[in-house]
């Protein structure tokens, strides 16, 4: 019987990836624009969908290393809540604001 292939990408690769996509996730997630917003939503999905995946195949990969899981942590729950902030802008603008609008947009009705 054949031995399973051990996995020899280092865990560190998708860490750093999921934490540089972060930023990224959460300043999409941020503000939905009025102007190109299927372009900006396709874009902030693709960011936050790889942020995630890659946080996750980070820990999944990263055994004992301490500093590994917790980056990719900190990666993949930022590319997460970018993810939620964006869709959640885009259920108040698919509702007709009928779904509250969320703190932090400009536009927020009070």
């Amino acid at each position: 019987m054949a031995a399973v292939a051990r996995d020899h990408e280092p865990p560190a690769a998708p860490a750093t990836m999921a934490v540089l996509l972060a930023p990224v996730s959460f300043y999409l997630g941020l503000f939905l624009p009025a102007e190109a917003t299927g372009r900006h939503l396709l874009l902030g999905t693709v960011f936050g969908a790889v942020g995630v995946l890659c946080g996750w195949r980070a820990i999944r990969i990263a055994g004992r290393r301490r500093a590994v899981r917790v980056w990719s942590w900190i990666g993949g729950v930022i590319c997460g809540l970018g993810l939620v902030m964006l869709y959640w802008q885009v259920l108040v603008l698919v509702t007709g604001g009928a779904f509250p609008p969320p703190f932090w947009s400009p536009y927020a009705n009070r």
